[in-house]
């Protein structure tokens, strides 16, 4: 199955004045096949807020699954969500946009509603 990859601005619910820029992919083909993208998060000052790893594979347990994971400025782990299908599983199974939705990381959906104190 061949399917472009997700809208990523979308998947991490980057801001409207922060901008994503790719900072690569790499893949792997085999019985473990996988492809991994990586993105850089900059606010409008260009000051780094956060970097991005997502990936599509098929793991040595032999089980699909796609999702992404959100480091912050140090490096450090800050959020993820994986679903365990492959993007075009998910994508032919659902709407892309739907897709999209589904590969979102739930709590940040509902911290999209929680005020942030100012």
């Amino acid at each position: 199955m061949r399917c472009a990859p997700p809208a990523f601005e979308t998947i991490f619910r980057i801001p409207g004045e922060h901008r994503l820029e790719s900072a690569g992919m790499l893949g792997r083909g085999g019985r473990v096949f996988g492809i991994c993208w990586f993105h850089q998060e900059y606010d409008r000052l260009d000051r780094l807020v956060a970097r991005y790893e997502t990936y599509d594979e098929v793991g040595a347990d032999g089980a699909p699954r796609c999702g992404w994971r959100r480091y912050d400025e140090a490096g450090h782990l800050t959020l993820g969500h994986e679903v365990g299908m492959r993007w075009a599983a998910l994508v032919e199974s659902l709407s892309r946009r739907e897709a999209e939705t589904a590969l979102q990381h739930p709590l940040a959906q509902a911290a999209d509603l929680t005020p942030v104190p100012a």
